[in-house]
């Protein structure tokens, strides 16, 4: 029954990860966001001329600036979906890409604080300015770290057959699935409150907890195919990182950049150190670690 599930699961993931990958998804995505910036400019553009109000849903686009923050969230959207479709791949791909959304996340920050703008005069940009300096240093700093630990990051492989971890990467697929439907349901979600409030506040930190548990959910999984200490470490070390992430998201300005700095500072420092000690032996043999090479897309 479990195996009819996930192979229904995997063939459900597999069709909708093709489309969402095709050139012309990303096409479409391109010519949605461009559309929404235009839109968003069209909109000061009457708002300024005084042909449409600005209260409500269209009291926000009475800042120029906004158009920027609004297309940057949406893209930011498309990111997290992206994001998702790497999880069966690797995990540890898959906290990266995590870490390079908190980069962008904090960029946003940055647009955000330039939405605030609205004169040039130095006295009322000051506080902005500021900000947009740290989170924009913060975001650099963290892209920066994710580089030196894509090039250091090695993968293993945890099964003794290839059965095996075709069966690993299907849980995978299908918890990829779920996270997907979570998704839409918070992104939803938050369109509605915008309807309703006429305030837009993006739940990423919602969809970070709901990764927490995915990671943990993974994690569990892990041992039906390997119980050394090693890869339990590595794979728990790694859900920790995700947690720096989520605090970091709702802490205050200032400490949310220092906690996902030294998060990722965190993240390197793992990758280096799991490297020195496990990065010579290219086929491990503690616990369930196959000696026999698999096909790439297996590879963890």
């Amino acid at each position: 029954m479990i195996d009819k599930i996930l192979i229904f699961g995997e063939k459900l993931y597999l069709k909708i990860k093709d489309v969402w990958e095709t050139e012309r998804m990303h096409r479409i995505i391109s010519n949605f966001l461009v559309s929404v910036f235009l839109l968003s400019l069209v909109l000061y553009f009457l708002i300024k001329n005084e042909i449409l109000p600005a209260k409500g849903l269209l009291k926000a686009f009475a800042n120029p600036f906004f158009s920027i923050e609004v297309s940057f969230t949406m893209l930011l959207l498309t990111e997290i979906i992206s994001m998702i479709f790497v999880l069966p791949k690797s995990v540890a791909k898959s906290v990266t890409k995590q870490f390079e959304l908190l980069s962008l996340i904090f960029l946003r920050h940055g647009f955000q604080e330039f939405s605030n703008v609205h004169s040039l005069d130095w006295h009322e940009m000051v506080k902005p300015v500021e900000h947009m300096f740290i989170y924009g240093a913060s975001s650099l700093f963290i892209y920066f770290i994710i580089g030196i630990v894509y090039k250091k990051q090695r993968h293993i492989i945890i099964c003794h057959t290839e059965r095996a971890q075709r069966n690993f990467v299907r849980f995978k697929r299908g918890i990829s699935l779920l996270l997907l439907i979570a998704f839409l349901w918070i992104v939803l979600s938050d369109f509605n409150n915008l309807i309703v409030s006429s305030i837009y506040v993006a739940s990423f930190h919602t969809f970070f907890s709901i990764l927490i548990f995915s990671d943990i959910l993974v994690l569990l999984i892990t041992i039906r195919y390997a119980l050394d200490y090693k890869t339990m470490y590595r794979y728990s070390a790694f859900i920790l990182a995700t947690i720096f992430i989520r605090i970091a998201l709702t802490s205050q300005a200032y400490y949310d950049v220092i906690i996902g700095s030294l998060a990722a500072l965190y993240l390197l420092f793992l990758v280096m150190t799991y490297n020195y000690f496990e990065g010579s032996k290219k086929y491990k043999n503690h616990g369930a670690v196959s000696h026999t090479p698999l096909p790439k897309k297996y590879i963890k």
